[in-house]
């Protein structure tokens, strides 16, 4: 059973439901916790993630938001156009994401409103076809990214968990040949049945949910290979309708796509597999020591990412191993023969004895050989006399 993450919009005396212009400020932006917690303000003085494009997988985005303007590119449509009288997002799913990757405030100075953790990023909302009320299935998410590789962006973030299927695999497969980094939901909620795709497939980032506090809200069922901890507990963010609302679980994607689109910005010429292994190597270990399925490889310390210094990488067994093809990184290389040394143009007269003394022992032989012959002819022809 495909399972889509649980999105709550909540009222709770924020007036999350009011326009943007009636919202207060500063109860918008102050609960913006995940901000805080990742040190958002300090990593914005690096990069704010300018140059980086974000595909969003889903049914679309609000572009009308007044957080979001000139922050969403024109959608690309999975199985083109949608009609005129189709709503843009009808569940603001989209839009919360694209809020917490590249929101831009508004008012004076943009201080009202939801701010992203990558504001200088530019969202591309890839929309699917899948019916209002409905989950996308494995095969429609293959689609988006496919579309999403088409469209040559740096980082795809997929806020859904679906079952697996062939064309998915090779979809995500695709992608990472083309540079792409894939950032999708682990979608583990309460009591829920939970299918992990995409992100329990190699080399996809998996978005691990935290709450305010830092734990793992659910145990893991999908084995978080390439899982790290990042806010994943009432986020507060955009809602299509130029509304808000708290997200509780299907924003934890977003907010790990961000920060990938950070670091991207940060090292522009940075190959996908030098950007996850900035965000791995820095990340602050949790639980058991090393990776392990509920905290997956630990909790993203974004700062760190965008300005420690990293240690070369050791050399892969690979890469010896096509210096010297062939060879076992782990043999004892054998001496190489010693070359033949040259004698020089004249070498050859150095060979004339041991030829003199071959030719000796053949005419030798041939002489012993013929006295044979003649001793045994002799021989029979004296018993050929006897009377």
């Amino acid at each position: 059973m495909k399972q889509r993450l649980a999105a709550v919009v909540l009222g709770a005396g924020l007036a999350l439901v009011a326009p943007a212009g009636v919202a207060r400020a500063d109860v918008i932006r102050d609960n913006e916790w995940h901000l805080r917690y990742l040190s958002v303000p300090e990593a914005n003085r690096v990069t704010r993630g300018e140059g980086v494009t974000v595909a969003v997988i889903d049914r679309g985005v609000d572009r009308s938001h007044a957080d979001l303007g000139g922050a969403v590119l024109d959608p690309v449509f999975v199985n083109g156009p949608a009609a005129q009288d189709e709503p843009v997002d009808p569940d603001g799913h989209g839009t919360a994401l694209a809020g917490v990757i590249a929101g831009q405030g508004h008012g004076t100075d943009r201080a009202d409103g939801v701010v992203g953790i990558a504001p200088g990023a530019k969202v591309l909302p890839v929309v699917l076809s899948t019916p209002a009320g409905e989950e996308p299935t494995a095969d429609e998410i293959a689609a988006g990214i496919e579309a999403a590789v088409v469209q040559r962006t740096a980082v795809i973030v997929i806020g859904y968990s679906v079952a697996r299927s062939d064309r998915l695999q090779q979809a995500v497969r695709d992608a990472q040949a083309a540079d792409a980094i894939i950032v999708a939901a682990d979608g583990d909620q309460p009591g829920r049945a939970f299918e992990p795709y995409p992100a329990a497939y190699d080399g996809v980032l998996a978005a691990v949910p935290l709450t305010r506090s830092g734990d793992v809200r659910v145990p893991s069922s999908s084995g978080r290979k390439l899982g790290l901890g990042v806010p994943g507990f009432q986020i507060m963010t955009t809602n299509s309708g130029n509304r808000y609302r708290v997200d509780d679980g299907s924003a934890s994607p977003a907010v790990l796509g961000a920060a990938v689109a950070l670091v991207r910005s940060a090292f522009p010429g940075a190959k996908a597999d030098e950007v996850v292994r900035r965000l791995t190597i820095t990340a602050v270990d949790a639980g058991p020591a090393g990776p392990d399925p509920d905290n997956g490889l630990g909790r993203l310390e974004l700062v760190q990412a965008l300005t420690r210094k990293l240690p070369a990488p050791s050399p892969s067994p690979s890469r010896a191993t096509a210096v010297n093809p062939g060879v076992s990184p782990s043999a004892t290389p054998l001496a190489a023969p010693a070359a033949p040394r040259s004698r020089g143009p004249y070498g050859w007269l150095l060979g004339l004895p041991l030829l003199a003394v071959l030719a000796g022992v053949g005419v030798y032989a041939g002489l012993a050989e013929r006295r044979v012959r003649l001793s045994g002819r002799n021989e029979v022809d004296s018993v050929g006399v006897q009377s």
